[in-house]
């Protein structure tokens, strides 16, 4: 039996570029550019829902046709991990034995849920990102050429307000407000966009939206503490507020620069002595080449300061950064640290998608030694721009790449 997915049927994904897509682990590099061609510069919110290729996508699953671009959920249930699409149906199905308003819409498309990446304005240039989704490696990536000029000048636009630029949108948005279950806001940088301040002052003024039991989740790299959006929080049914926090002290800086780690951990203490019962404060951990050798000291930590529920998020492309493309024998030394640690500290590590899945999908996966090559290669480019060092701040780490490199 095909296997069908709920996002393409409620659910909209608006991309930096202006472009929209069912869900976020859609790959957009896998399918052609349709997809691509509508963007908020020529249509608004709606319109792009109801697209020819969107439609397209939920005429697939109706069909019984699994999209190839959906093959990062494909490869996660395969491993045994709950995957997003999972996750989803889930959700909808609680939601649907608790709220008789709460559609599965196959046959009825229409917006319910909404993941709002504004822009690809932000303050980072986090490793594993790039010019798509952060203005500020804009400059990083034309300096060191990584990607050809033109490239980067369609980058350029990501940071563009485009949703402002038609008021149609907020209007739409408006209109929305009483069907809406879950808002999301990604990035960029979500607490930096005037965008996401604008849709709170709307969810704040909005006539007993109390009752409408909205739920709103965040991604924040948290470098911003923001006592505003309170006000706003307090009148939602959940608020869960996810911080990126991928690895600890002078890793974590080179991870996430140009964040100071002192600072992010302030603010994540300050959202918890703030966070009334309806608002989770989690970590967010992406798990890239990056940090999973040292994953076992992040989850340690957090047991021991933070005290928040841990959630992982598998990096799957750029392919580089996979760790499906680790040697064999440091698959095995992860897995020996992770299994070392003791049941306090695993007890923050979220259930649906943990560690064990984690380490599954690592060991259950060959990657390629030309990814392994090229990560090293990149990693060295952007060691020599920023005066960085990976061999001097993941020293042991970096030693036993070389030695199987």
């Amino acid at each position: 039996m095909s296997r069908k997915c709920l996002f393409p049927f409620s659910n909209i994904v608006l991309n930096p570029n202006g472009s929209v897509s069912p869900c976020c682990k859609y790959n957009l590099n896998k399918v052609d550019t349709e997809i691509d061609i509508e963007t908020l510069y020529d249509k608004n919110i709606k319109e792009l829902f109801y697209q020819p290729a969107m439609e397209k996508i939920r005429n697939d699953f109706l069909n019984g046709i699994e999209p190839e671009a959906c093959k990062a959920c494909w490869d996660e249930e395969s491993a045994g991990i709950t995957s997003l699409r999972q996750h989803r149906d889930n959700v909808a199905r609680w939601h649907l034995s608790k709220r008789d308003n709460y559609p599965i819409r196959y046959q009825d498309p229409k917006i319910i849920t909404m993941d709002l990446k504004f822009s690809s304005l932000c303050n980072l240039k986090c490793r594993i990102c790039g010019p798509y989704c952060s203005s500020n490696w804009l400059k990083e990536s034309q300096d060191t050429g990584e990607f050809h000029e033109h490239t980067i000048k369609i980058f350029g636009k990501y940071a563009e307000r485009k949703f402002v630029k038609r008021e149609v949108n907020f209007d739409i948005f408006k209109e929305l407000i009483p069907d809406l279950h879950i808002i999301e806001f990604y990035g960029g940088e979500p607490l930096m966009q005037p965008e996401h301040a604008r849709i709170m002052d709307m969810l704040k003024n909005y006539p007993n939206v109390k009752k409408l039991g909205i739920e709103l989740f965040y991604n924040t790299n948290g470098t911003i503490y923001d006592e505003t959006i309170s006000e706003v929080w307090d009148k939602m049914a959940l608020v869960e507020f996810n911080i990126s926090l991928d690895d600890i002290g002078p890793r974590f800086e080179y991870q996430r620069h140009p964040a100071k780690w002192t600072e992010v951990i302030d603010n994540i203490k300050q959202y918890q002595d703030k966070a009334k019962d309806n608002v989770k404060i989690s970590l967010y951990t992406t798990i890239s080449m990056y940090n999973i050798f040292y994953i076992d000291e992040l989850i340690k930590f957090n047991a021991d300061n933070l005290k928040c529920n841990l959630k992982f998020n598998l990096l799957h492309w750029p392919d580089k950064m996979s760790i499906k493309n680790l040697p064999t024998n440091i698959k095995h030394i992860i897995k020996a640290k992770v299994e070392s640690l003791d049941e306090q500290s695993l007890s923050y590590v979220q259930n649906i998608f943990g560690i064990k899945e984690v380490i599954s999908f690592m060991l259950d996966n060959e990657g390629s030694t030309d990814d392994l090559a090229e990560f090293i290669k990149v990693t060295n480019l952007h060691d020599d721009y920023r005066n960085e060092s990976f061999a001097t701040t993941f020293p042991e780490y970096w030693s036993l790449l070389n030695e199987t490199n």
